[in-house]
């Protein structure tokens, strides 16, 4: 291979990321299989040193090569911070990757929303030579501004329609690049129905759909704590009105198989390649369902309330209760998490005989929000429950898990989920059963 030649070399790291994994025998487990933390923090904490190291490795083959001096090595994140492993005493997560350290301010959101959390990323890039050692550039960018400025290099000429901009000036200087850096009118973001514009210090948030815009000037509240959207509605309306403007309708495109954006997920998840069924086919169902005998029909059931559940991805609480084991309900994680605990209140359609509950977890292949402590009342008025007439500890399996309780007269249930299996903040269910008659 011939070494002096042009190349451009892409290294997508999918860690650290759920299903947080890493061999045994890697050297980086080592390092933390003794500390006294739960097993997937542990595994998380050695997948970032694993990054560490593997990405350390790329750059001395390049100093082994003699070509690091010729060559621009570019590390980034892919979003922000995510709060794993929050519990109530860490509830921003067990690294608090939106935390610092040593003032303890934080950014608001986190991984999935477009708040300040969600949004920064580390950018680090390396020129020996050409980008200055400890360099700390304030440049607000994006990652469209990479084709540019990787076109810019050598000399290619990028798409004209593209919203990118050379980030070259910034990196080398305006005198060896010849120019003066160019700055972006704003950057636009859209994500599960939430929508924000960032100008200069100012973001303005629409965190639903048809909701009221939020403004937050960033030079003085990093932390998104004060929406000023009333104090300053000029600069409201216009950030509203370039979103606007910013907005492309979704065109729906011709796809040879439309499983192609699954297959990753699927296969993170240890399952097999199983495409969508053809035109007329049927869906498999799901390998496990709920009990038959002694349990309530759902049919004329209600949900009447819901203390939380994540509308961005359709994890409504009504799936716990629609009889699909693949569909699930999933409490509110973004744009923010909502804490513990969490309850349902189901209208039975009539009085009954209560037995007891029947939990089934989600049945996708992931386990957040798989409940641990759980709890549910009976009453006859949907307004006023009294004490748990059960309460159980659940444990990690795809299995029905029943929860019996004395027998009980009543037409409302409230169901309580007090604690996750994997010590998060989160709550979910594919299906809820009552036992009874």
């Amino acid at each position: 291979y011939d070494y002096d030649a042009p190349f451009f070399f892409f290294f997508s790291i999918s860690s650290p990321h759920g299903v947080f994994s890493i061999p045994d025998e890697d050297p980086a487990w080592a390092i933390y299989k003794d500390k006294p933390w739960p097993e997937q923090v542990r595994r998380y904490a050695a997948m970032v040193t694993m990054v560490d190291r593997q990405v350390g490795e790329i750059l001395k083959l390049l100093q082994d090569l003699g070509i690091e001096k010729n060559t621009l090595v570019c590390f980034s994140g892919d979003n922000g911070g995510a709060d794993y492993f929050a519990t109530r005493e860490v509830p921003r997560g067990f690294f608090g990757a939106n935390v610092n350290p040593e003032t303890q301010a934080e950014y608001r959101g986190k991984k999935g929303n477009l708040y300040e959390g969600g949004l920064r990323i580390p950018f680090l890039a390396r020129w020996p030579g050409k980008i200055p050692a400890g360099k700390i550039s304030d440049h607000l960018s994006y990652f469209p501004d990479i084709l540019p400025t990787v076109a810019e290099i050598t000399g290619a000429t990028p798409p004209s329609d593209i919203d990118g901009i050379s980030l070259l000036p910034e990196l080398i200087g305006e005198a060896a690049a010849g120019h003066a850096q160019e700055n972006h009118q704003y950057l636009y973001w859209e994500i599960g129905g939430q929508t924000a514009i960032r100008q200069g210090t100012w973001r303005a948030v629409q965190p639903r759909p048809k909701a009221e815009w939020e403004l937050y000037d960033l030079a003085t509240d990093p932390g998104e704590t004060r929406d000023v959207a009333g104090s300053h509605p000029d600069i409201a309306a216009k950030l509203s009105q370039l979103a606007q403007e910013a907005h492309s309708p979704v065109q729906e495109g011709t796809f040879s198989r439309l499983d192609r954006h699954e297959r990753d997920r699927r296969a993170k998840f240890g399952k097999h390649d199983e495409p969508q069924p053809a035109p007329g086919q049927k869906k498999k169902s799901a390998k496990v369902s709920m009990p038959v005998e002694g349990m309530l029909s759902n049919k004329p059931w209600k949900l009447l309330r819901v203390s939380s559940e994540n509308t961005g991805n359709n994890k409504y609480a009504a799936n716990a209760i629609d009889g699909d084991p693949e569909t699930l309900w999933h409490t509110r994680f973004s744009p923010d998490t909502d804490v513990p605990p969490h309850e349902l209140v189901i209208d039975l359609g009539a009085e009954h005989q209560v037995r007891g509950l029947v939990y089934l977890a989600r049945q996708d292949g992931g386990w957040n929000g798989a409940v641990k402590d759980i709890q549910f009342c009976v009453s006859s008025s949907p307004d006023n429950f009294g004490d748990p007439v059960a309460s159980a500890t659940l444990t990690r399996t795809r299995a029905p898990q029943t929860v019996k309780c004395k027998e009980t007269r009543g037409r409302y249930l409230l169901v309580r989920a007090l604690s996750e299996l994997n010590g998060h903040l989160f709550a979910s269910a594919a299906e809820i059963g009552v036992m009874g008659e």
